[in-house]
């Protein structure tokens, strides 16, 4: 006896179709949000913008004062809100990460908002507030969804072009016609950044697109830790071709990455190199990271040839060629720069002044200032100024967990955890000696998005056996 099929009642027929719209939108979502955030990655060192509302207060640089969309703000907007839809039309857990990371992140953002009715500005302070909680979605966006094989497309495009911007922009000693795409109006003899060696010869460093060659340096030392670490841990068989792609961006990146001048950059850079191979050996396995020796080598091609041509200056940035006033007036600056920041994190340590409004309290402090109002060059004192010693208490515990808990506990050999702490140790040490991964735009979505990334692949090497290090392809 044949048996037949039953019909589907039509009930059912309009359920089953609205849960495959419903899935449907879901994946677009997902694919939107994951578009979105490669364009977010592309333009993050951009210093493009959009100016909603001009706040001059001097002699406070206009960027901290004003409210200001930058274009990789727009690429994280629409990455949030494509990511929220995706969870709306496929609803699914929302891990939170190591809580020894994430619970102090998320205290400091919860501080900074208490902050905001004691603030000097309170509505600068808000919407700081406010802008501190999104870069805290986007990391737990990244936490969630995002895998490092996922960056390696677009940082590549990142760092080839800002590296090729700034090469062109170091060996011209200008600006290349780019102001559309935020590129500042650079000489040597006007007032930009530069090096200057012992016959006084000013030398222009590279901005690329960015705001600074130090945000320039930092970001671009991330994106070759997380390059090169892709180049040594793709296998060879039907790899040759990407290998060589990114080789190619590692040299241009690495030139780029000397030519920004950024010492702190240079620190951190070598500092990610260390803690890799560390996170590998801690392991206690004998497989690990291949081809080093290559990359080494296509980064010392890259090198070499500008250290012979620049070796003054670099030099001169080295302190190795005596006392050079611009390089003294740069320390003393930090140096002055720290002492009136310190004055204002001691006369507000319950809440601080308000998250981002340090550079506007200082300017009250010190009505005669001889330098620049701008934050002290390490990210806790700033911390302590805006948020009080509880959020800067929190931002230190988020920066040591991660290196306590590799410490402490035996885990499998991933490459994405070596390279993922690679990076992490970059946004790390530049914070100990430049400011713009708590102030400026771009250091501040790679704080945020590295948060991620590690805390993401933490918990995957908790989850494995103790297994070699896998290879990224």
């Amino acid at each position: 006896m044949i048996a037949r099929r039953q019909p589907v009642p039509a009930t059912d027929e309009a359920i089953l179709a609205a849960r495959q719209r419903t899935a449907s939108l879901g994946d677009l979502a997902r694919i939107a949000a994951r578009a979105a955030f490669a364009v977010l990655l592309v333009l993050s060192p951009f210093r493009a913008q959009i100016e909603l509302l001009a706040r001059p207060i001097p002699p406070v640089y206009s960027d901290f004062t004003d409210l200001l969309l930058f274009w990789s703000d727009i690429a994280a907007l629409v990455t949030l809100a494509a990511w929220l839809v995706s969870l709306i039309a496929e609803p699914r857990p929302i891990g939170t990460g190591p809580r020894f990371v994430t619970l102090p992140l998320a205290g400091l953002v919860v501080v900074a908002a208490i902050g905001v009715p004691f603030s000097l500005d309170p509505g600068l302070a808000a919407v700081q507030a406010i802008h501190l909680a999104g870069l805290a979605l986007l990391g737990l966006y990244v936490l969630n969804e995002v895998r490092l094989r996922d960056l390696v497309g677009p940082v590549s495009i990142m760092v080839a072009i800002q590296a090729a911007v700034a090469i062109a922009q170091v060996l011209g000693q200008h600006s290349i016609g780019l102001p559309a795409l935020g590129e500042l109006d650079l000489r040597p003899d006007q007032s930009v950044s530069v090096v200057t060696d012992g016959a006084g010869v000013r030398l222009l460093r590279g901005y690329g697109l960015s705001d600074h060659p130090n945000i320039l340096g930092g970001l671009l030392a991330a994106g070759l830790l997380l390059v090169g670490g892709w180049f040594v841990t793709l296998e060879r068989p039907a790899r040759q071709r990407r290998q060589l792609a990114l080789a190619v961006v590692f040299a241009i990146g690495t030139a780029g990455l000397f030519l920004t001048f950024s010492r702190s950059a240079w620190l951190a850079f070598g500092a990610g190199l260390v803690v890799a191979a560390l996170v590998v050996r801690s392991t206690g396995t004998s497989a690990s990271i291949r081809r080093p020796g290559a990359l080494v080598a296509v980064g010392a091609l890259a090198a070499a040839p500008l250290l012979i041509a620049f070796l003054p200056w670099v030099l001169a940035r080295t302190g190795t060629q005596g006392a050079i006033a611009t390089e003294t007036r740069s320390v003393v600056e930090r140096v002055a720069v720290g002492d009136v920041s310190l004055d204002v994190a001691l006369a507000h340590p319950l809440v601080g002044v308000g998250i981002g409004v340090l550079p506007e309290a200082m300017a009250l402090a010190q009505p005669e200032f001889a330098y620049d109002v701008q934050p002290a060059s390490l990210v806790p004192l700033d911390a302590a100024a805006e948020t009080g010693i509880l959020g800067a208490v929190l931002l230190v515990l988020a920066m040591i967990a991660p290196w306590v808990a590799l410490g402490r506990r035996r885990l499998a050999a991933t490459a994405e955890l070596a390279i993922a702490s690679a990076m992490l140790a970059v946004v790390t040490v530049v914070g100990l000696f430049d400011y713009y991964t708590w102030t400026y735009e771009p250091g501040r979505i790679w704080l945020w998005i590295t948060f991620g990334l590690w805390a993401a692949a933490y918990v995957r090497a908790t989850r494995s056996d103790s297994t070699p290090v896998p290879h990224a392809g």
